[in-house]
């Protein structure tokens, strides 16, 4: 027998946030205490005094020590007050100068927030070789960003891409000195010589955590000469996005509705308000559930609306962080009836997140497999559905070409019992 489900709209709607200023971490000014030479961790509390940490630690891993910063003859790395390498744009910067044992050891950066970033930037220097034709070191650094459940790579630049052009190779989220015989070499590193010097964003990647891996490039020494690279000030705007939704639906429960979402990530999340309206323009309060205010994990919420009234029911959440910053959801669609009818989808075309509002007859599992229209799987999810109105959220189209695809609904038995087409734009 064909089951009949019904999906219809989901609507996203603007948050209304406070600006939040640019912040920065300054490797000079920001610890408290300062950073010491020598030193493998610092904290910084109270960044451009906004009340955002963060702790800085470095370490080596495989085998090594860390040396005097290069330049300074006495500053024991890592250093802030010894670093000689100029990171331009920077007020101040921190060298690290391993000398390690083996090719395979490497240095470990590891910045940890308090808070989600986002519009992270800064720019690290002096990555090279000795000379054109030596291969005693091959600077490399791959730089990554987490949130705790997602990780993000940077956009890498070259700062100078014009006075020695194949002076760095770019490869995703790695830079290092070009190892060919011959090409590349040393760079002072000064005002006047910043071949070796990468730009670092993570555009609008929401992140608490940067790691920088410093190790060799293949082909370098068995045994790597004392090397170094600079740091310089980490540029970052504080999160204006305090919950992450992965998920928000609704059913009807007998003369109740109840409204159930889950949430990836929190950071400085306060509540949840419920509201419902009938028309999508008046809109009323009828609840409100506490958040975790900080979480890396999935949490999931319910609220059961008791016997309310209306043909057609809308309700939609108002995430409230603790600065009174709020962002509203997508809209759940509860129906007073069953209503019959074909598949539909909403917004179509889609850009990130496609909704779906549906009537099932019974509660089950089901599979929503995404083709395009030469039957090429590219997204695949399984949803349980409850008996009643339910509304699905699924995220993450946007790594999917522009196109014609087909939405595939099928019971654990295989059997198709809704399809219809979108457009990804």
């Amino acid at each position: 027998m064909r089951k009949t489900i019904l999906i219809t709209g989901l609507v996203l709607l603007l948050s209304k946030q406070s600006p939040k200023a640019q912040l920065h971490l300054q490797w000079g000014s920001s610890f408290s205490p300062s950073w010491s030479n020598g030193a493998l961790s610092r904290n910084a509390p109270n960044i451009s005094g906004y009340s955002v940490g963060c702790n800085a630690s470095v370490s080596i891993n495989g085998g090594g020590s860390f040396q005097p910063a290069m330049g300074s003859y006495g500053s024991q790395s890592p250093t802030v007050s010894g670093a000689v390498f100029t990171v331009p744009g920077a007020t101040s910067r921190i060298q690290v100068t391993p000398n390690f044992n083996n090719k395979n050891s490497y240095t470990t950066i590891s910045l940890s927030f308090t808070t989600l970033a986002t519009n992270v930037s800064f720019r690290i220097a002096d990555i090279d070789k000795n000379d054109a034709y030596s291969d005693t070191y091959f600077d490399r650094v791959t730089i990554t960003g987490s949130n705790g459940s997602s990780t993000f790579n940077p956009t890498i630049t070259k700062y100078d891409a014009v006075t020695d052009p194949n002076f760095l190779i770019i490869s995703g989220n790695s830079a290092r000195v070009n190892t060919t015989n011959g090409q590349a070499g040393n760079t002072d590193s000064d005002a006047s010589d910043q071949r070796g010097t990468i730009n670092v964003d993570f555009g609008t990647a929401a992140i608490n955590t940067i790691t920088i891996i410093y190790d060799n490039a293949p082909g370098s020494d068995n045994n790597p000469a004392v090397q170094s690279i600079a740091i310089g000030n980490v540029s970052f705007t504080q999160s204006i996005l305090p919950v992450s939704l992965t998920d928000f639906s609704g059913y009807r429960q007998s003369q109740d509705v109840l409204l159930k979402w889950t949430t990836r990530q929190e950071n400085n999340s306060a509540s949840f308000d419920i509201e419902r309206s009938s028309d999508n323009i008046n809109w009323q309060k009828i609840g409100s559930v506490a958040a975790a205010g900080f979480s890396n994990n999935d949490l999931h919420y319910s609220f059961k609306d008791v016997n309310p009234q209306g043909a057609v029911l809308l309700y939609r959440l108002k995430q409230v962080d603790t600065d009174n910053n709020y962002k509203y959801s997508s809209v759940v669609r509860i129906a007073g009836k069953t209503i019959e009818g074909s598949l539909q989808l909403y917004p179509n075309p889609v850009k990130d997140q496609l909704g779906i509002s549906l009537r099932s007859s019974q509660q089950q599992t089901v599979s929503l497999s995404f083709t395009d229209l030469s039957g090429k799987l590219v997204k695949q999810e399984n949803k349980n559905l409850y008996a009643g109105e339910n509304n699905i959220m699924v995220t993450n189209f946007g790594t999917i070409t522009r196109g014609i695809y087909l939405l595939t609904i099928r019971d654990a038995g295989r059997n198709v019992i809704a399809s219809a087409k979108f457009v990804k734009d």
